[in-house]
This record gives C-alpha cells, sequence and structure tokens, in this order.
C-alpha cells in the first residue's frame, strides 16, 4: 500500500488597505477564484493588512524582484513617497515608518515568483490569479 502525503496548496498574499475600494475588490476576486469547478481550492490566500502587519523587508525585495519593473521601488509606493526614493533602504526605511505609503492591493505568487499591483485597475492582479490554474 502506499501512500501519498497531503499536498500543500500555493500560496497568494494580498497586500490590503482596507480603506482602497481597489483593495476590496481584489479580495474578493481571490475568494471568487479560489476554487476551481470541483470546488477544491487553487491556492491559499493569506491577507495582510499594511496597518496591523506591515510587510518586512525580505518580503518587499522580492516583490520588487517579481513585479519586474525597472523602478518597482516607486510602483510599489504613493506617486508623493516615490519621488524620494533613490534606493531599495529608502524604500524599506519609508514603509517601515509609514506603512501606509505601500500602494495596495499588491499581491504576491510566491510559488511562481509573481507580483501584480493594482492600483489603477485589477487587470494585472486577474491576470496573475488566472495562471494560478
Amino acid at each position: 500500500m502506499s501512500f501519498r502525503p497531503p499536498r500543500s496548496l500555493p500560496i497568494l498574499t494580498l497586500f490590503h488597505n482596507v480603506r482602497s475600494n481597489n483593495s476590496k475588490a481584489a479580495l474578493a476576486m481571490l475568494q471568487n477564484k479560489q476554487k476551481n469547478l470541483d470546488g477544491e481550492e487553487k491556492y491559499r490566500i493569506d491577507v495582510m493588512d499594511e496597518f496591523k502587519q506591515p510587510p518586512t523587508d525580505t518580503q518587499l525585495k522580492q516583490v520588487a524582484i517579481f513585479l519586474k519593473s525597472k523602478t518597482p521601488w516607486k510602483d510599489m509606493l504613493l506617486p508623493d513617497a516615490s519621488k524620494e526614493i533613490t534606493n531599495s533602504h529608502d524604500a524599506f526605511k519609508m514603509v517601515q515608518d509609514k506603512p501606509q505609503l505601500l500602494q495596495c492591493p499588491i499581491v504576491v505568487d510566491w510559488e511562481r515568483g509573481k507580483a501584480a499591483i493594482g492600483v489603477k485597475d485589477l487587470t494585472e492582479i486577474e491576470k496573475l490569479i488566472d495562471e494560478r490554474k
């Protein structure tokens, strides 16, 4: 008789601002698309409220890499805050001191090494979620 250990589900993390309509919509989208047609979950959702649980330096570094942007730090912070950013250290310090400066929602697929920001619209976040089949 063979035994197969239970498989662990991938984790999609939402860096969430409860005051943002786009962030609320991103959470609803993650929840609505979480199950496949058979009712099985495709991924687990980890919600990180930026005010209660700001991201760590390590998480921010990973998100910056996963965004595949030429200016990930500026993309991750509110426009007024990003003007003061010259390097990653400045970005970490700024988010550490004022986590509300982080652009939310940000969804991260840690297993696939991808991240998307949904400030203007949720197109990139939806694409990231839909790739998780």
